[in-house]
């Protein structure tokens, strides 16, 4: 679905700057669409609690300890 924003022209001018240098001439929508989707996650970050990335590194730190023979076959060519 498609819809109208309307927003000063000069904002506009600073949009297509915008897309054309920092995004290779990527469309409005698409420069608008970065920011938000990275607003967006930032916020989910903020959310999780000082306990959750904590959890998750020890239980990554504990997996790259792992040692785990993943074939015994040797290629005879």
């Amino acid at each position: 679905m498609r819809t109208n924003v309307r927003i000063d022209s000069a904002t506009r001018e600073r949009l297509a700057r915008i897309a054309e240098r920092d995004y290779g001439g990527a469309s409005p929508d698409e420069t608008v669409a970065r920011p938000a989707f990275e607003h967006a996650s930032f916020a989910a970050l903020a959310r999780l609690s000082d306990e959750e990335p904590r959890e998750y590194r020890a239980e990554q730190h504990a997996l790259a300890e792992t040692d785990v023979t993943v074939s015994d076959v040797h290629d005879s060519e």
